[in-house]
């Protein structure tokens, strides 16, 4: 049996905290959509973004606390101060790409984002349902690893939109200007995928080790 649940009510309360940090990150990605989907002429709107980031310090900070704290934790006190920094990250580097977003979106108004934050909306899903499944050790293993695959598959679909995107913008010409904004634009939302792709390995290798 997987030692997860080795101390009594505890593990609710960790896990609980890593799964409300996972939530943030998701409602952080979520609120980007309508972000980009701002009008020309009204000024984008980050408060959405914001928040759930600054929420997620929160929690982050809780569970720092609380490592420090209490003697005896779930798992190994790293394990969860690993994976929750990862989760911390997510927010993090949405509010980096809105904030950018809010200084060029008049000049990059011609950019298409929609499949692009699809997929990463779907590898947040991934990673909440991952870290959910934390608290339920029968078959926690096999699991993590299967959705561990997957967010490696959204990455890979997501590299191959954003290097066809940037393939077009050349191609057309793009003003050099339009051109950096944009790479700097698609480069924060790799970044976003490749800490998803953090927190899925994290979860799998902190699995097999408790296992």
């Amino acid at each position: 049996m997987i030692s997860f649940q080795r101390i009594t009510g505890r593990p609710k309360v960790f896990f609980g905290l890593l799964e409300d940090s996972a939530v943030l990150g998701a409602e952080a990605v979520r609120a980007l959509r309508p972000l980009v989907a701002t009008p020309q002429g009204t000024v984008p709107d980050l408060s959405a973004v914001v928040d759930a980031r600054r929420k997620d310090k929160e929690v982050f900070l809780k569970l720092d606390e609380m490592l420090s704290l209490i003697f005896s934790t779930p798992i190994e006190r790293e394990d969860l101060s690993a994976i929750g920094g990862h989760l911390y990250r997510l927010p993090k580097t949405v509010e980096k790409f809105a904030e950018r977003y809010e200084i060029v979106f008049d000049k990059v108004g011609d950019l298409d984002f929609t499949l692009l934050l699809g997929m990463l909306e779907r590898a947040a899903d991934v990673v909440v349902g991952m870290v959910h499944r934390l608290n339920e050790p029968k078959g926690a293993l096999a699991f993590m690893k299967s959705q561990e695959a997957r967010i490696a598959q959204i990455e890979t679909e997501a590299r191959h939109v954003i290097l066809d995107a940037e393939r077009r913008m050349y191609q057309n010409g793009a003003p050099a200007l339009h051109a950096i904004v944009a790479k700097e634009l698609y480069d924060i939302l790799g970044e976003c995928l490749d800490v998803c792709a953090e927190i899925g390995a994290t979860l799998a290798v902190t699995v097999l080790k408790n296992s």
